[in-house]
């Protein structure tokens, strides 16, 4: 039969503090207020026949004392009511405690649900729009802040002198 290795006494003590370490951040993360989402524009890209590419421009406000390290984010976006588009990125960027910060991810949606959305924009003035994600936080914990946004695009008004 094999002989059984034991682990040097420091070994224990060192498990224990990873796992106090990780306890405590994981506590840190319920205490934190989501932060908001806003989009702040949608530029479109190069097509294909089957393909459209568009950049999605998004502002995140945090609400909290703290920096918050954000190393990605996916979301799904939704226009007048239908999926336009799901995207994500990995740039990472720092959010400052009560600050914003911009970011821009580069989405593909098919031709057909740009004509959706074409149509749709012939009939009203002013487009609603929702997304719904997760920022993804560096912590190397796979931690995750959920967001959600709803609001509307509206035409430029014009300015009377």
């Amino acid at each position: 039969m094999g002989s059984v290795t034991t682990l040097p006494w420091w070994a224990g003590y060192l498990l224990y503090a990873g796992a106090l370490t990780a306890l405590g951040a994981c506590t840190s993360l319920r205490n934190l207020e989501p932060p908001e989402v806003v989009l702040i524009g949608i530029q479109p890209l190069e097509s294909t026949l089957l393909e459209q590419r568009f950049q999605v421009d998004l502002r995140i406000y945090n609400p909290n004392n703290r920096d918050i390290d954000i190393d990605g984010v996916d979301f799904e976006l939704d226009i007048n009511g239908k999926r336009l588009a799901r995207g994500a990125g990995a740039e990472s960027l720092l959010l400052p405690r009560l600050g914003e910060a911009r970011t821009s991810v580069v989405v593909s949606t098919s031709l057909v649900s740009v004509a959706t959305q074409l149509m749709t924009m012939n009939q009203t003035r002013s487009l609603s729009y929702r997304i719904k994600g997760r920022l993804h936080l560096g912590s190397g914990l796979g931690a995750t802040l959920p967001f959600k946004k709803s609001g509307e695009i509206g035409e430029p008004r014009s300015r009377g002198l």
